[in-house]
């Protein structure tokens, strides 16, 4: 995962999907253009925004990575909690974001905001476990509560985005410690591929059920 063309390949294998597109043709790096692109809803801080245009012929996209976000994917040493973790977590989240929607618009399927950012923690989750093999069981706790648990939320969020941040944030946080408990730490890789795949065919309602069911 030293590149974000590996990093989509690797995602669709633990998908097991298909997608045409390649995201290195969709990313741009100059914070500028993608200000221009984004108009009057442009975040200026944000180092990862994926941008839509959409009409009833095409669905239109970019990704903006901030540069530094593409440097670090050389970085051979990716802990959580790391600034080259965000980072990391960052370019996880674009391509998730990318790939997520190429692959429900190639069904012609619709999705929801939430869906996407909840695939993308959850992406982010698996993509720091994936580069950790050899962490422990208390590692990987770890892990959950720097992502989920010691959050911070962008500045200039309308509270629209904050909310759904934050339920993606909190399903999010309770799934990933749902699978450290059923696979992981049972070492059952098996059963974990089985569970990822099934989650990320579901909608909206049913990401939002298989974690309730677990939530008791």
């Amino acid at each position: 995962m030293r590149s974000l063309a590996r990093l989509q390949r690797w995602l669709q294998r633990v998908y097991e999907i298909e997608v045409e597109y390649d995201v290195m043709d969709f990313v741009i790096t100059d914070q500028a253009l993608a200000k221009a692109l984004q108009g009057d809803a442009a975040r200026s801080e944000c180092p990862e925004k994926l941008l839509l245009r959409e009409s009833p012929e095409e669905l239109a996209m970019t990704l903006y990575l901030a540069p530094e976000v593409l440097q670090v994917l050389g970085n051979r040493d990716i802990a959580g909690g790391s600034q080259q973790a965000e980072a990391f977590c960052q370019a996880v989240e674009g391509v998730s974001h990318f790939l997520y929607l190429a692959w429900r618009a190639g069904f012609e399927r619709e999705l929801t905001q939430l869906e996407l950012e909840l695939q993308a923690e959850i992406d982010k989750f698996i993509g720091l476990v994936a580069l950790n093999r050899n962490t422990g069981r208390s590692s990987r706790a770890d892990l959950c509560s720097w992502l989920f648990d010691r959050v911070t939320f962008e500045d200039g969020l309308d509270n629209r985005e904050r909310e759904r941040y934050e339920v993606a944030n909190f399903y999010a946080g309770r799934y990933c410690r749902q699978l450290n408990s059923r696979y992981l730490r049972a070492q059952d890789g098996a059963g974990l591929t089985r569970e990822l795949r099934r989650f990320y065919r579901q909608g909206q309602h049913g990401k939002l059920g298989m974690i309730q069911r677990e939530m008791g």
